[in-house]
């Protein structure tokens, strides 16, 4: 319902507004920034309709700091849908100096196989990865506090996942229709709080949840108990991460 009221929002806008609607103060280098500050940048989406879609393709490489008439800004955000229905983006570098994903950030990137977040990223917002399909394997870094609402909704081609112990909570939808999903690792020795459609269309009996040694809790949460429960040695961060094409 929620992603329904939000594209709905954005034709209208669009509309109201006539076919080009741009979301972007300034380009450098074949990426869009808003401006958010005096020194700091948010990479922004080109134009907030489906023309968006040929804004970014291929490989992007998001610079820790950029230079616009004269003066140096660092880039700190990637802005709400700022890579939407980028359908021909294959991959992206994310630099440290980013420390916010916002909501619908890589809406339909349905060609992207891996990403890589980096630790400076402390908040990831609302359907940040849906429709991401291609995607096999991500870490959220340890920093962030929730998986919030269809963060990963339709990323069909999504194996393994790790998790942090900082993570707390995860929202609704947040893994709806990851048709693949095998591993899940989680960092916290209890488990997170988890809203009960979170893994809609998931067949949980084929997903080990991998629990820090010692963890207790999940065998009789109501919605943990349903995943086959394993224990695993050491740190979750050294779990690594496969960022690879999906077969």
């Amino acid at each position: 319902m929620k992603r329904a009221f939000l594209t709905l929002i954005a034709f209208v806008i669009a509309l109201l507004s006539g076919t080009r609607v741009y979301a972007y103060d300034c380009e450098v280098d074949g990426i869009y920034y808003y401006r958010i500050s005096t020194t700091e940048l948010e990479v922004a989406n080109k134009v907030f309709s489906d023309q968006n879609r040929s804004a970014y393709t291929g490989t992007v490489t998001i610079p820790s700091t950029v230079t616009f008439n004269g003066k140096k800004f660092t880039v700190v955000s990637i802005g709400e849908y700022a890579f939407r229905d980028c359908t021909q983006l294959t991959s992206v570098t994310i630099p440290n100096s980013v420390r916010t994903i916002k909501d619908y950030a890589f809406y339909n990137c349905s060609q992207i196989a891996g990403l890589t977040i980096p630790d400076s990223v402390t908040s990831i917002g609302v359907g940040a990865f849906e429709g991401c399909s291609a995607i096999v394997s991500m870490r959220i870094p340890k920093g962030v506090p929730a998986v919030s609402d269809e963060t990963f909704y339709g990323c069909s081609s999504l194996k393994t996942l790790i998790l942090p112990a900082s993570v707390a909570s995860i929202g609704a939808d947040a893994f709806s229709r990851c048709t693949s999903l095998l591993s899940l690792y989680l960092g916290a020795t209890t488990p997170p709080g988890c809203e009960p459609n979170a893994f809609e269309k998931v067949d949980r009996t084929w997903v080990t949840v991998y629990v820090p040694k010692g963890g207790k809790g999940y065998a009789e949460d109501k919605v943990w108990k349903d995943f086959f429960i394993d224990e695993f040695d050491g740190k979750v961060e050294d779990v690594p991460q496969h960022n690879q094409a999906a077969k």
